[in-house]
């Protein structure tokens, strides 16, 4: 399980050392892809793999759907650990998560998640503002 937030530092050439934590379920290589809110995904391939499966099992023609898979898809990018536990995030993802030096990296269980560290600061805190709300609508817990 992919838990916790770490800050580092993206690189002149949009390279991000990935924590240590992180490094070993992610060994198989890495799809990241643009996430939900100004961040990018960043998969374990097999991960990947069975998302794009459920994926592809969802009709295609329904407008929300093709929409998605066509985003998800054309944004992703095969991403791998150098000798130096580092990995290259690509300028268009980059431009989407609004990364520029300073970056969190979250783990949300399945996946990983870059941020801007001002953009993650700005959204825990209106998520934690209003965590107790947001607890009572969560089903099942």
């Amino acid at each position: 399980m992919l838990i916790g937030s770490y800050e580092h530092r993206l690189d002149a050439k949009g390279r991000l050392v990935l924590p240590a934590p992180f490094r070993e379920a992610m060994q198989s290589g890495m799809v990241a892809s643009v996430g939900i809110g100004r961040c990018v995904s960043v998969y374990a391939r097999e991960r990947w793999e069975e998302l794009l499966a459920k994926v592809q099992s969802l009709p295609f023609p329904k407008g929300k759907t093709r929409d998605f898979f066509r985003v998800l898809l054309a944004t992703a990018q095969e991403v791998d650990l150098d000798r130096s536990g580092r990995i290259l995030v690509g300028a268009s993802l980059r431009e989407h998560g609004d990364l520029d030096q300073d970056v969190i990296v979250v783990g949300v269980g399945d996946h990983l998640e870059l941020w801007d560290v001002s953009n993650w600061k700005e959204y825990s805190n209106r998520v934690l503002d209003d965590f107790a709300e947001i607890a009572e609508e969560v089903e099942g817990l």
